[in-house]
C-alpha cells in the first residue's frame, strides 16, 4: 500500500511561535531585606524585590544587531538574583511586547508599598530633536525602523522617555530604579546630583531614580562597560562609605566615574532622581549582606533543607523510573524478535500456497506509482495549492499579532486556530482522495500484467525467500500505467478544491 504523504503538519507549526506569554514569581524575590543605619537602627525594610531585565539584540528593521546583549541579560540576571531579586526577563521584544511586558510586570509586582522595583534595559537608544526644539530620548525595540530612513515609523514603534516617566509614576512601590545600557538625551535625566549620604531615616522615603550608560550622540560598545561596572558596583565596589549597602546615588556616582574611565571618555553616564517632590526624597538600596548564609533566617534555612530533601526524593524516583523503563524496553525488544519470527513463518506459508505452475514477480507499488507521469503532475499541483494556502495563513497570523490583547484579539485568534484546523483536515482528505484514485488504477495495471505474463505478482518483497526465482516488474508497471493513462487533466484536481 502506498504510504500516506504528509504535507499538512507545517500549517499547524505556524501557530507555535504566537500567543505565548509566561512568567513566574521566584521564591528569592519575597525574602525581606532590612536596611540599617550606621548605628544599627533599622530605618527601612524591603519586603519584596523584583527586577525586569529587557534585552534587545536581534534588530529587524534597519538597526545593527547587538549580540553581546544576550550575555548582558544573563549576567545581570545572575547578579540581581544573588542580591535577592526575583528577575523577569524579556528578550527581543517588539513595540507591543515591550509595552505589554512593562504593563504586566508593573501590574504584578509594582503595587507592594514596601517593595523595591528595578528595570534594566540593554539595547539601542536614540535621540531626536523634536519640531518644537527640545530633544527626546528613545529606547528602541526590535521592530522599530531606523529614523534616518523612516522617522514616522520610528516614532510609532520606539518608546520615549516621557512614557518611561509615566511607568515610573505608575509604580506604587516606594523605591524604583531604572537603568538603561543605552545612550540618549531627555529631560528625565537633566536632574541635579545629590551628594552621597549615609543610610538614614530619609532613605526609606519614596524615590524614582534613573541611570543611563551615556548621553546623546555617544555610542555604547556591544561588549558593555556599563554592565560590567554595574555588576561590580552591586557586589560591593560601589559601597563608597563601606556601610554594607550600595545606594542609588552611590551607584550613579560609581558608574559615572568608572564608565568614563574605562571607556576613555567616550561614555558619560547620566543619573539622578525624578523631578517630583513626592518621589525624590529617598534612595534605592542594594544590600551586600543578603547573599551570605549568615544573613538567612532560620526559617529560610529550614525551608532550603526541606527543598533539598524533596529534590533528593525526586531524583531517587527518577532513577527507579529509568530502571523500570529499561526493563520494559528489554521486554519489548524480545517481543519484537518473536513477532518477526512469526511473520517469517507466515510469509513462508503464503509463498508455499502460491500455484506452482506460475512464475513469481515483484512490484514495489509505491515506487511504481510515484514514478508515473500522472502522479508527478498531480503532486506538483497539490504542492502549489498547499504553498498558496500556507502563505495566506502566514499573512493572517501577522495581522493578528499586530492586535493588542482584548476581546477582538481573542476572537480572531480563536477563529484563526479553527481555520488552520479545518485546512489541515481539508488537505488531508483531498490528498487521500487523490492517492486512492491513482492507486486503484495501478492495481488494475498490476492485474493486467499478471494475466498477460502469467505471473503471480507479490507486492511485498519480504514475502520472497532467498531461493525464489522472481522478476522485478516495478519499472514495467510504471511504463504500462503511462501507456494506458495519460496525464490527468487539471479538471480532476480542481474538483478536489471546489
Amino acid at each position: 500500500m502506498l504510504k500516506h504523504r504528509t504535507f499538512i503538519f507545517l500549517l499547524a507549526s505556524l501557530l507555535a511561535s504566537a500567543f505565548i506569554v509566561s512568567s513566574a514569581v521566584a521564591q528569592r524575590g519575597i525574602n525581606p531585606v532590612p536596611i540599617k543605619d550606621t548605628a544599627g537602627n533599622q530605618v527601612g525594610l524591603y519586603k519584596e524585590s523584583h527586577a525586569l531585565v529587557i534585552g534587545v539584540s536581534d534588530y529587524t528593521a534597519g538597526w545593527s544587531d547587538l549580540p553581546g546583549v544576550k550575555k548582558d541579560v544573563r549576567m545581570v540576571k545572575k547578579a540581581l538574583e544573588a542580591n535577592g531579586f526575583n528577575v523577569v526577563v524579556i528578550e527581543d521584544p517588539t513595540r507591543n511586547q515591550l509595552r505589554d511586558g512593562l504593563d504586566q510586570f508593573i501590574s504584578q509586582y509594582g503595587k507592594g508599598k514596601d517593595s523595591r522595583i528595578l528595570i534594566y534595559f540593554a539595547g539601542h537608544g536614540h535621540t531626536l530633536r523634536l519640531e518644537y526644539g527640545e530633544e527626546m530620548g528613545y529606547i528602541v525595540p526590535t521592530n522599530a525602523p531606523n529614523p534616518n530612513y523612516d522617522k514616522d515609523g520610528f516614532l510609532s514603534k520606539a518608546l520615549d522617555m516621557q512614557m518611561i516617566e509615566v511607568y515610573a509614576k505608575r509604580i506604587r512601590s516606594k523605591h524604583a530604579l531604572f537603568l538603561f545600557d543605552s545612550c540618549f538625551a531627555g529631560s528625565i535625566f537633566a536632574l541635579s546630583r545629590a551628594i552621597p549620604a549615609n543610610i538614614n531615616y530619609k532613605t526609606s522615603e519614596p524615590v524614582r531614580q534613573f541611570i543611563t550608560a551615556g548621553s546623546a550622540n555617544e555610542t555604547v560598545p556591544d561588549e558593555s562597560i556599563f554592565r560590567d561596572q554595574f555588576i561590580r558596583a552591586i557586589r560591593g565596589e560601589g559601597d563608597a562609605d563601606s556601610d554594607g549597602y550600595v545606594t542609588g546615588v552611590e551607584l550613579g556616582e560609581f558608574l559615572q566615574k568608572a564608565v568614563v574611565n574605562y571607556s576613555k571618555g567616550s561614555q558619560h553616564p547620566q543619573y539622578g532622581k525624578i523631578r517630583n517632590p513626592n518621589l525624590d526624597r529617598g534612595d534605592f538600596v542594594f544590600s551586600l549582606h543578603n547573599s551570605a548564609v549568615s544573613g538567612k533566617s532560620i526559617e529560610a534555612l529550614e525551608l532550603e533543607k526541606i527543598n533539598l530533601v524533596r529534590e533528593r526524593e525526586r531524583l531517587e524516583d527518577k532513577r527507579k523510573r529509568l530502571e523500570l523503563e529499561k526493563e520494559l524496553a528489554d521486554v519489548k525488544r524480545e517481543l519484537e524478535v518473536e513477532k518477526k519470527k512469526l511473520a517469517n513463518e507466515e510469509k513462508n506459508m503464503e509463498i508455499a500456497s502460491l500455484p506452482q505452475s506460475k512464475k513469481i514477480a515483484y512490484v514495489n507499488i509505491q515506487k511504481a506509482l510515484s514514478a508515473t507521469n500522472e502522479w508527478k503532475n498531480l503532486f506538483n499541483l497539490f504542492k502549489a495549492e498547499f504553498e498558496k494556502e500556507k502563505a495566506k495563513i502566514k499573512k493572517m497570523e501577522l495581522r493578528i499579532n499586530e492586535l493588542r490583547e482584548g476581546a477582538e484579539f481573542r476572537q480572531q485568534k480563536k477563529d484563526f486556530e479553527q481555520y488552520v484546523k479545518d485546512k489541515n483536515n481539508e488537505f488531508g482528505l483531498k490528498e487521500k482522495e487523490m492517492t486512492q484514485k491513482a492507486l486503484q488504477k495501478m492495481l488494475k495495471v498490476i492485474a493486467q500484467l499478471s494475466k498477460e505474463h502469467q505471473v503471480t505478482i507479490i507486492e511485498k518483497k519480504t514475502l520472497l525467500s532467498s531461493g525464489d526465482m522472481h522478476s522485478n516488474y516495478t519499472d514495467l508497471a510504471t511504463k504500462t500505467y503511462n501507456s494506458i493513462y495519460q496525464v490527468e487533466e487539471t479538471s480532476f484536481f480542481e474538483s478536489l478544491f471546489e
